[in-house]
């Protein structure tokens, strides 16, 4: 099976062991959601883009008022409802769907969260435009990236490979850089930096909707 114009099928595929996989790195899982939930108020309704199993929109579900997750792979979402029962979570709601579901208003959420997801978008500068529509003047978009551009020649040549054989789904190969400029032209202002784990290319950026900045697109 190919998966380059068909990531919901590879995502679908994959679930299970995705599912079964433990937290490679719990302290620094902690860490972060402890770090996210000092962006995040009780009156706060959030988003979060490619939630997969839901676990972080569970793990923060008491600090909010709502959290929607969305996914393209319905067998994940799946997981997430199950989980969602056992946890007893009745603010927290999944939906099969994309970033660009008309049914999202403009200016509807006051944090809008992304997590290892960014770098499977072509258009990053569309992505993160529409994310910046999404959010209230002045809310936080909370994203940890896979700054593939930034990995090491040999792991970028493989993956590369993989893609173009259709073996994964599309990838798009960030830099640290490429992805602060994105931010930056989208409208946002980079308030926080911090790295996690041990990887060279991961770092958790936390950016506000600037109050009067309008993205620079199409200037």
């Amino acid at each position: 099976m190919l998966f380059k114009n068909a990531p919901d099928q590879f995502w679908d595929l994959i679930s299970s062991r995705y599912a079964a996989s433990p937290i490679v790195d719990k302290t620094a899982y902690e860490a972060k959601i402890q770090k996210v939930k000092t962006y995040l108020t009780t009156v706060d309704v959030v988003l979060d883009i490619g939630c997969a199993t839901g676990t972080q929109c569970g793990d923060i579900s008491g600090n909010v008022k709502q959290v929607t997750g969305i996914d393209i792979s319905g067998k994940l979402l799946a997981i997430a409802e199950q989980r969602k029962a056992e946890r007893k979570l009745d603010n927290v709601a999944f939906i099969k769907t994309s970033l660009f579901d008309e049914r999202f208003q403009s200016a509807s959420f006051d944090a809008v969260m992304a997590f290892y997801v960014l770098h499977f978008f072509e258009d990053i500068d569309e992505v993160l435009k529409q994310i910046h529509d999404l959010l209230v003047p002045g809310g936080v978009f909370i994203s940890e990236t896979a700054c593939l551009g930034d990995r090491n020649i040999i792991l970028s040549t493989v993956l590369r490979l993989a893609c173009r054989l259709g073996l994964l789904p599309k990838i798009n190969f960030l830099t640290l850089h490429k992805l602060e400029q994105a931010l930056d032209k989208a409208g946002f202002h980079i308030i926080e930096k911090v790295k996690f784990s041990d990887s060279i290319s991961e770092y958790t950026l936390s950016a506000k909707r600037e109050n009067n900045r309008k993205p620079v697109f199409g200037q």
